[in-house]
């Protein structure tokens, strides 16, 4: 398939497009920064340029199978003292009325979209969504933002928004539930391996179009693809 990312240079992104490459795919990346994106190979085209400029997305859409967007700002800290969430992020929910006004007229029919848990409905007042609003409250708002605009839409695209809670490296094949609605605790984590593989299968093999999802270890409720039988 060929597929659009957005959201390249993170982490999440960068796995995205490892495993997009490694199973065959082509990828074409959006990225302000291409030295930020250290993965070469001749399926990969980077283009530079922002996710929330119209004319750039256009550019990186057209003549694609599926979007795997991937957006949002790191924390880049575990502490209040550590992060600064002063500035008001709109990123994703600017980038997705792009996507959802363009992707009809390129074509393109599929997305899959990186949320977080604790936005929109999972805004549960656990005390992991609390601590997590506490620290990073202005990204979340993006993420409640856009999947409100998701929700809210009638473009003919087929979504599943997947909500993470906290990523770690780790090994891939890590039991793992995928849930449509869960309370999270300190204890829940997904690794980037299986966050990227369980994304890229939504993209070849969808079965949860129009849904909003939590991702999850350790296995409770419903398996999913990395999880035993």
């Amino acid at each position: 398939m060929k597929i659009a990312v957005f959201g390249a240079t993170g982490k999440t992104g960068q796995e995205i497009i490892r495993q997009a490459l490694a199973g065959g795919h082509s990828v074409v990346a959006l990225a302000r920064r291409p030295e930020a994106l250290p993965i070469r190979h001749e399926a990969l085209r980077i283009v530079v340029g922002d996710a929330r400029n119209a004319d750039h997305i256009a550019a990186v859409i057209e003549g694609q199978d599926a979007v795997v967007s991937s957006l949002g700002r790191p924390a880049a800290g575990s502490t209040r003292a550590e992060v600064d969430d002063s500035e008001v992020v709109d990123v994703c929910t600017a980038s997705t009325r792009h996507l959802f006004a363009q992707m009809p007229d390129a074509g393109v029919q599929r997305i899959v979209l990186m949320s977080t848990h604790g936005a929109g409905s999972s805004n549960d007042g656990s005390p992991y969504v609390v601590a997590l609003r506490e620290l990073v409250g202005n990204r979340v708002a993006d993420k409640d933002d856009m999947e409100a605009f998701i929700a809210a839409s009638d473009a003919p695209v087929d979504w599943t928004v997947i909500r993470n809670p906290l990523i770690y490296d780790g090994p891939a094949g890590q039991p793992y539930g995928v849930h449509e609605k869960i309370v999270l605790d300190d204890t829940s984590k997904v690794t980037y391996t299986d966050l990227a593989a369980f994304t890229l299968s939504e993209i070849t093999e969808p079965k949860h179009v129009g849904k909003i999802l939590t991702i999850t270890e350790p296995l409770t409720g419903e398996a999913g693809p990395g999880s035993p039988s």
